[in-house]
């Protein structure tokens, strides 16, 4: 069952967390970077979705569940830095939980995943929610209770650090490299 065939079908809960389980962890481990917690988060979603299941499943429960898991993570983040705990596991460690292949998480090679998990949470959650969850603006300011101009800005520096690290990592490779062809 594809993300189309949840929002706002007659399905089951059952079915739902079975459609949407994978997506809404990769998610919540893209939000929190610690596999345990990202479960703990995942499970508390669904639990609070359940207790509302008839009034949300007639209108988009992957919104309302995302929504939901976003503002866990980000109210978790804030306890997290408070508390100074370190995380434990890493998004590689869903492939082996989703049985995806070893090419899913590729993207995250070089410490590109090193930078997100630096970003601060809400540009973090924008990030996570624009370029992994392929939502609007506008559902991210919905999801995040922002408005668009915030979403826009947590975007436009999230970006810029990304950027900023890509520029960095390729400086030191072309140094590493030209490093090899002196010797």
């Amino acid at each position: 069952m594809n993300a189309e065939e949840v929002r706002g079908g007659e399905i089951t809960f059952e079915e739902f967390v079975a459609s949407t389980a994978g997506r809404l962890l990769r998610t919540a481990m893209f939000l929190v970077y610690d596999r345990h917690l990202a479960e703990d988060l995942l499970q508390v979603t669904y639990e609070r979705v359940a207790r509302r299941w008839k009034r949300v499943a007639a209108g988009e429960p992957e919104a309302y569940a995302r929504k939901v898991l976003v503002n866990l993570a980000i109210d978790e983040n804030r306890r997290r830095a408070r508390r100074r705990d370190v995380p434990a596991g890493s998004p590689a460690d869903l492939e082996r939980l989703a049985g995806t292949s070893a090419g899913t998480f590729t993207g995250l090679e070089g410490g590109l995943d090193e930078v997100l998990r630096a970003l601060p949470v809400k540009q973090r959650a924008v990030v996570v929610l624009r370029y992994w969850c392929d939502l609007n603006e506008q559902e991210i300011a919905d999801a995040l209770r922002i408005s668009r101009g915030t979403v826009k800005s947590h975007t436009s520096r999230a970006m810029a650090t990304l950027r900023r690290h890509v520029d960095a990592r390729t400086r030191d490779g072309e140094r590493e490299e030209g490093r090899a062809h002196e010797r």
